[in-house]
């Protein structure tokens, strides 16, 4: 099999969430982060014949490159093997049990706030934060709209820059990220969040991709 571009885009993706991955038969990938707090899962193009075990994603991806024009086979129970032009690597699978993987099952809560998040917003305050130094995202909603704004919240003369937009929704709400857990593919999602378990789902709007993140604990 021969891995799409959009495949590779979503791997790598997985890969800045949790350098583990177990792909399971079929096509559905998913992972979880080490601190259990970011679970995506996509379904893909392709379908894997068989469950595999990737320790290091990253390596994994690099290694593809390696050969022209990369097809992948699944003949031996230990190692997948990487044919291209005149190259040949053996890549050898990972022990399940010492991977960090996703539930087999994910009961997501019920959600009582829905908003979206455009492509464009995104990249601007990602930009914001990593120019003015800034590790908070904080979602505002009121019957004014919308703003997310990249903050500290520890420090109270924090600079801050902030996008706003339209919300129609009924409930005024406040929910606050880490930067550094929002590591959705680029995209515009709908973003449904559960204010009484504190996790959110963020759903592309033009990929069959979508991330559970937990929120952080309300500032005082």
């Amino acid at each position: 099999m021969k891995l799409s571009n959009e495949t590779v885009d979503v791997l790598k993706n997985f890969s800045d969430i949790n350098q583990n991955i177990l792909v399971k038969e079929g096509n559905k990938v998913r992972t979880m982060s080490t601190m259990k707090n970011i679970l995506g899962e996509a379904d893909i193009l392709e379908s894997f014949p068989k469950e595999f075990g990737i320790y290091d994603l990253n390596e994994f991806l690099g290694v593809l490159t390696l050969a022209k024009d990369p097809e992948i086979e699944f003949n031996n129970d230990s190692y997948l093997t990487i044919r291209g032009g005149h190259s040949k690597v053996q890549y050898f699978f990972s022990d399940p049990s010492i991977l960090v993987t996703p539930p087999e099952t994910f009961n997501a809560p019920e959600t009582d706030v829905s908003f979206k998040v455009t492509k464009e917003a995104m990249a601007n305050v990602r930009k914001a934060s990593a120019v003015m130094q800034l590790p908070d995202l904080v979602f505002t909603g009121t019957s004014q709209g919308v703003t997310m704004a990249v903050t500290d919240l520890k420090n109270t003369t924090s600079n801050q820059f902030e996008e706003s937009w339209d919300y129609d929704g009924d409930k005024a709400f406040q929910f606050n990220y880490k930067v550094e857990h929002l590591k959705m593919l680029p995209g515009n999602y709908i973003v449904d969040v559960s204010t009484k378990d504190l996790v959110s789902h963020w759903k592309n709007q033009s990929k069959q991709i979508d991330y559970y993140i937990a929120l952080e604990q309300p500032s005082d």
